[in-house]
Order: C-alpha cells, then sequence, then structure tokens
C-alpha cells in the first residue's frame, strides 16, 4: 500500500539538483513561502535538513533516503537540505513546493 500524498501541493517551478559523494553538501535556501520539499535521489544517501545542516553517512544526523524513492518534508524558509552518499555518488532532485 503506497503513501498518499496532500493533493494541495503543488510545483512551484524551482528545483536544486544537488550532486553528492563522501562530502555533506547543501542545496539552495527554501524560497519564501514555501513549506514543503519533494526528495528523490539517484543513490543511497543520507539527508538533514536546517538552517545550516551537515549530513552524516549513518542515521545519527540525519536518515537515509533509498535510491529512487520519493519522500516529500516539512521545512522552513531559509532552511537547507545536506546530502551525503551511503555508497555511490549520486545527485539530490529537491523540488520546492507550494500550496
Amino acid at each position: 500500500m503506497g503513501r498518499t500524498t496532500d493533493s494541495t501541493l503543488r510545483w512551484s517551478g524551482v528545483s536544486d539538483y544537488v550532486s553528492y559523494s563522501s562530502t555533506s553538501v547543501q542545496s539552495a535556501e527554501v524560497p519564501a513561502n514555501t513549506y514543503e520539499v519533494r526528495l528523490v535521489a539517484t543513490t543511497a544517501c543520507h539527508i538533514n535538513i536546517a538552517k545550516d545542516p551537515t549530513a552524516a553517512a549513518t542515521d545519527n544526523n540525519g536518515f537515509a533516503l533509498p535510491a529512487g524513492v520519493v519522500e516529500y518534508f516539512h521545512v522552513s524558509p531559509g532552511e537547507k537540505v545536506a546530502v551525503i552518499r551511503s555508497a555511490d555518488d549520486g545527485v539530490l532532485c529537491v523540488a520546492f513546493m507550494t500550496r
């Protein structure tokens, strides 16, 4: 059984594609009036969301995001998504969503 998403969410027309490897990197800031992000990664990775986040390749500082799985997260304007690989380099798509 799949998880349902909020049907009032719409893509804002803005996305950030973040290439990641063995060092934590951050996305662009969440724009004003944006309170959700849609994330999908090309390889397994770990993420963390905060004003100045650092991701670690363990679940102690964020959590694991499997390859190809779409996840939605509540965010606040000005926050960023940090990402680091689990094993292989990849790209994280951060789509900024609005209502």
